[in-house]
């Protein structure tokens, strides 16, 4: 083998090594920008053709929203008291040993409302909502359905994307307050029951310190959560084209790609909070 032919070998692996990063970095952020382009058109017909105190415009929202938060209530309640148990409780045990009251309270905050709350939320919403969506869209492809509508001049965005988007984002919001409370509750009760009755102050203490900033970091995660995993399973099921085979990939493929897209978020917001 030449010196020449061997030295092509190797400029072909190293380009071949570089450049698939490079592909692979193009096209996540080509599909970024394929899915903030899909839910800024879908909102944008839905506020063009509705009205905020117009029943037509929130009842299949608000449809929505019992599905995704009312109907999810007993697994979060369950979750809520697990972790308060597994997490709070613990964490309040050893924190106490280690710090003082505002310690406590700060890695309550931190921890349990702005970290493990969203994300546990996030997940079960992603599990049941965001595959529900991508099933019930890709069915609708599979059937002809969309195409119906779309004959019958009905737009789609604003019938089936948008108000999944908003009555998903709207209840990740509130199923997290719910989860919060429930986690908190149950640590403190617990830690104020069998270790120190004093504990029962830490719900004064941790309302006292809940501050608007606070409250807009908690409010803007979970919001972005809800519309980002709504948006990446309304995407999902929208490219179902002829199989059924494709149903279940699709309903993988978002699943991940929600996950991934929670876990990058969560490390810029926590990075733009902490710097």
């Amino acid at each position: 083998m030449s010196v020449t032919h061997t030295t092509s070998l190797i400029t072909g692996s190293i380009n071949t090594l570089f450049g698939w990063p490079g592909r692979k970095l193009i096209r996540s952020i080509l599909y970024v920008i394929n899915l903030m382009t899909f839910s800024t058109l879908a909102l944008r017909d839905w506020f063009s053709k509705n009205h905020i105190f117009n029943s037509r415009s929130y009842s299949t929202t608000v449809a929505q929203i019992i599905f995704t938060g009312v109907d999810a209530l007993p697994t979060i309640t369950f979750l809520g008291l697990a972790t308060g148990f597994l997490f709070t409780f613990r964490l309040i045990s050893i924190t106490n040993s280690l710090g003082g009251t505002e310690d406590i309270i700060n890695l309550l905050i931190t921890i349990i409302c702005l970290s493990v709350g969203p994300f546990l939320a996030a997940i079960i919403i992603i599990s049941r909502t965001g595959s529900a969506i991508v099933v019930d869209i890709g069915n609708m492809k599979l059937h002809g359905e969309i195409e119906a509508l779309e004959y019958l001049g009905i737009n789609i965005n604003d019938y089936l994307v948008a108000p999944r988007i908003i009555s998903t984002a709207i209840s990740q919001l509130a199923i997290t307050v719910y989860f919060t409370v429930i986690a908190l509750l149950t640590g403190i009760i617990i830690s104020a029951l069998f270790v120190n009755p004093a504990h029962f102050g830490f719900i004064y203490k941790i309302n006292n310190s809940i501050t608007p900033y606070f409250v807009s970091i908690f409010v803007v995660k979970n919001l972005v959560f809800g519309f980002v995993i709504a948006t990446v399973a309304c995407y999902n099921g929208l490219r179902v084209q002829n199989s059924p085979t494709e149903l279940p990939q699709r309903t993988t493929a978002s699943i991940v790609q929600s996950l991934s897209f929670l876990f990058a978020i969560d490390g810029l917001l926590t990075f733009a909070i902490f710097i």
